[in-house]
């Protein structure tokens, strides 16, 4: 499958106008790439895929018993974090995959997301761009547009999909709050947070104490976000080391292709490639 374009045409110096829907991956994206602009928002709401805790006794690194206890964590870690926002949220939603294993369930998240943007009334959808700074992100990243691409052929119109900006490896190093470079990409829209949106988010961040650590290098005083472009998810998303690939863990970019285009067999969106 390649991504459809978006061709709406909307300035991105106006997304606050828009009616937004934030798809992100685990508990925390939301804040990391669009936790001012939600404070912006008139009307949003918040999908998290994710749980955000990987079956591997992760939990003991974070002081808790469990697993179970580390993804209530997770959760109310959020609930509390969103409830800072200025408006609420509608709808705010957690699916609850497994964390650094959604791409093995591929097929049933772009038909869970079919219905979901069938029946929003959102005109736009904030996610992740495909890049490879975490497995996760990019297989949420390919169930929205996967998902549009089938309401497009369904005769409905797609929300336009607009990317958050989030992490990727670049010579070796990690860059956080950038997007990595697409030939497709449009213009980055940088939206530079004010004294009190600085505060907010600060605020929104420290509810997510498990995440502590991994939240350090973020900045708190822009945002950026473009519209997303064209990709094929069956190519690698860089040439060099993907930033996931540099964790231990046990998927890598080549056994994420896979399991991608098994996917996308199976929802049909393979005739594009």
């Amino acid at each position: 499958m390649r991504s459809v374009p978006d061709v709406r045409t909307f300035p991105l110096s106006e997304l606050a106008h828009q009616s937004a829907l934030v798809v992100s991956a685990h508990p925390d994206d939301e804040v990391i790439g669009a936790g001012a602009m939600l404070s912006r928002l008139e009307t949003a709401g918040v999908i998290t895929v994710t749980g955000g805790v990987p079956g591997n006794g992760r939990s003991a690194r974070v002081g808790l018993s469990s697993n179970w206890r580390y993804v209530r964590a997770r959760r109310r870690e959020a609930e509390a974090a969103l409830s800072l926002l200025p408006r609420p949220l509608n709808p705010v939603t957690n699916l609850g995959l497994p964390d650094q294993r959604v791409v093995f369930h591929l097929s049933r998240l772009v038909r869970q997301m079919v219905r979901l943007f069938r029946v929003g009334s959102f005109s736009t959808i904030i996610t992740h761009a495909y890049e490879g700074g975490d497995p996760d992100h990019d297989a949420t990243a390919l169930a929205v547009h996967g998902a549009c691409q089938l309401l497009e052929r369904q005769g409905v119109t797609a929300p336009s999909i607009v990317e958050m900006a989030g992490y990727h490896m670049s010579d070796g190093q990690m860059v956080y709050g950038e997007f990595m470079p697409h030939p497709d990409a449009g213009p980055v829209e940088r939206f530079q947070l004010g004294p009190g949106e600085i505060v907010l988010k600060r605020a929104m961040l420290d509810c997510h104490q498990t995440q502590a650590a991994a939240l350090a290098g973020f900045a708190l005083t822009r945002e950026a976000f473009r519209r997303a472009p064209s990709y094929n998810f069956l190519l690698p998303p860089s040439p060099h080391t993907l930033a996931y690939e540099t964790y231990g863990w046990e998927i890598n970019g080549q056994i994420w292709r896979r399991a991608a285009a098994r996917a996308m067999h199976a929802l049909d969106l393979l005739d594009d490639t």
